[in-house]
């Protein structure tokens, strides 16, 4: 047979390999490429809802509707609006829009049909303000290694995915609604990928491990995955969790047009929103509702998961605390941790104003140190919690200890609730824990503060996900390549065996991880070994319990 026969023959075997069919149409992905060597198939911006625009804006997202021809799935342009330009997008970005709910899916080389891979659904994080599922920010080549479909995917955000006023009108959680839609997506269609639809495992980071955590609490989530991953997140995060939802909603409709007051009809509200172009809406939610997230004082969004009315298309309709003390979350393993000090992410966007600023706000308001959660409404009672908070980590100023300030912020919105949560969800479910220790060279650089880790908030996933397309991990020490090679056969054993030391110990370096038990605070520290620790800061977290147990008014929600 001739040569260009041969090469023919080929590229038709490629070709094919990269085109599926499912029950909405053709689709039509490509090859990429590893740095180390390794191909995959991916398939981009497949449409899993309709657009939620015009009247669809404030809605449930609806199934996406077939097409015609062969869906280009070479492109992931996409994004939904976002609050601020953690992207770093470009001024007037074209790709920004409404019309943004679409997934991602990469299978390694040779997957085919019948395969029953394990998947892997991401959700991405952002404060459920910023973040997007794409290829250039969530490149999965590494993931390719593992013989595991990997699936990502965008939500919306802001307004357009949690404004609420509390009732039937704006009930809020469209957001989450998008990512329970794309896994009922993934279940009906993951098989003709070659994925397993009853091995699929959610994972995410931040607002993505807190909104794993809710597609947990939700019994709308029952039968579409088998396990879940959460970094540094939970549903017991203050700032994962809106009470002040309506007047937010009412305050951007009043800043859009100063006519507009709560005397107006949560419908009318809805009605004028619906009618405001999206980019002037995102625009004046930016405006209205600015963050400064390295001095923030609450680290709160002001459009996050609320708790719904109970109503047929509810989402969230129970306080978090309650669902997880009382059983009743799915009980699903549970893998969750945190990184060892996770605001020294916050810290490192403006050290020298964090220093300053940020520790003289806290040292002239001690109000700040008292979360809302405990339900206080007398002042003298706040201010006695916040003192009793402060001298679990200092009788002095955080001016001249601001290292202990940045584990205050780290422990109240990540490590204190992870851990109350790992701890309470042990007694309905398998929970493996952990905390990401390792400092290497993969994430930008972190400052050195005394009294105060340096590994922040999402610096885990340099290891595990590539940006901007260069998979270059190969050119970074030996310590950062064993680290990341670590941390994926961690995730990828859980989503395979539901054991996240079942396979590869020779690379884990341990035989075994102890779950968490509701006596003994099991945890693997990950650093530049494994080691299965107990009792991750328990002075400090039972002395948080004390503070909690003494002051907090019941019913919790978050903690």
């Amino acid at each position: 047979m001739y040569l260009p026969a041969i090469l023919l023959i080929v590229a038709a075997t490629l070709a094919d390999s990269q085109r599926v069919i499912i029950p909405n149409g053709v689709i039509q992905g490509r090859v990429e490429y590893s740095l180390r060597g390794y191909s995959f198939n991916s398939f981009q911006q497949i449409p899993y809802a309709q657009p939620p625009i015009g009247p669809l804006r404030f809605q449930p997202p609806l199934p996406a509707k077939k097409w015609k021809g062969i869906l280009n799935a070479t492109v992931n342009d996409k994004v939904c609006y976002q609050m601020n330009n953690l992207l770093q997008l470009p001024p007037n970005n074209p790709f920004e829009s409404e019309d943004c709910l679409y997934l991602n899916v990469y299978t390694p080389a040779g997957t085919k049909l019948g395969d029953k891979l394990p998947v892997m659904v991401y959700i991405h994080g952002g404060g459920f303000e910023v973040g997007t599922g794409n290829f250039i920010y969530l490149g999965p080549h590494y993931w390719m290694e593992h013989g595991v479909v990997v699936i990502t995917l965008n939500y919306r955000l802001g307004p357009f995915g949690f404004l609420s006023t509390g009732d039937t009108v704006l009930p809020g959680n469209y957001g989450l609604k998008d990512q329970l839609m794309a896994l009922k997506w993934v279940r009906t269609n993951v098989a003709y990928f070659g994925g397993d639809p009853d091995k699929v495992t959610i994972f995410g980071q931040s607002a993505g491990a807190s909104s794993v955590a809710y597609l947990l609490m939700t019994e709308k989530s029952k039968g579409l995955f088998r396990a879940a991953i959460a970094q540094s997140g939970t549903i017991l995060s203050p700032w994962a969790y809106q009470r002040h939802h309506t007047e937010y909603a009412y305050e951007l409709g009043s800043f859009l047009d100063p006519a507009f007051t709560t005397e107006n009809t949560t419908q009318e509200l809805m009605e004028y929103l619906q009618s405001v172009p999206p980019k002037e809406l995102n625009e004046a939610a930016i405006e209205r509702f600015p963050e400064h997230w390295e001095v923030d004082p609450k680290l709160q969004t002001p459009f996050a998961p609320s708790i719904e009315p109970d109503h047929p298309g509810a989402f969230i309709t129970g306080r978090m605390y309650e669902a997880i003390a009382g059983g009743k979350m799915q009980r699903r393993p549970l893998m969750m941790g945190t990184c060892s000090e996770d605001y020294m992410y916050a810290v490192a966007l403006d050290v020298n104003r964090f220093l300053n600023e940020g520790t003289k706000t806290f040292d002239d308001n001690l109000l700040l140190l008292y979360n809302e959660n405990m339900h206080l409404t007398d002042e003298k009672k706040q201010l006695a919690a916040a003192r009793a908070i402060k001298r679990i980590y200092t009788n002095e100023s955080f001016y001249e200890h601001p290292g202990k300030l940045i584990q205050f912020r780290s422990d109240e919105g990540f490590g204190l609730p992870g851990w109350k949560h790992a701890k309470m969800q042990s007694e309905f479910s398998d929970v493996f824990y952990y905390q990401f220790s390792y400092m290497g060279s993969i994430p930008p650089p972190r400052p050195n503060i005394p009294e105060s880790n340096r590994v922040g908030h999402g610096d885990e996933n340099y290891y595990m996900w590539v940006f901007n397309n260069n998979s270059n991990l190969n050119d970074y020490p030996q310590s950062d390549i064993i680290t990341s090679e670590r941390l994926r056969t961690l995730f990828t054993n859980f989503a395979k065996y539901l054991d996240p030391t079942f396979d590869r110990k020779d690379v884990l370096g341990v035989n075994s991880w102890e779950k968490v038990e509701p006596c003994t605070f099991n945890y693997l520290n990950i650093n530049e070994t494994l080691k299965v620790q107990t009792n991750l800061k328990q002075d400090i977290f039972e002395d948080w319990e004390k503070v909690y147990d003494k002051f907090a008014v019941e019913p919790l929600d978050t903690y």
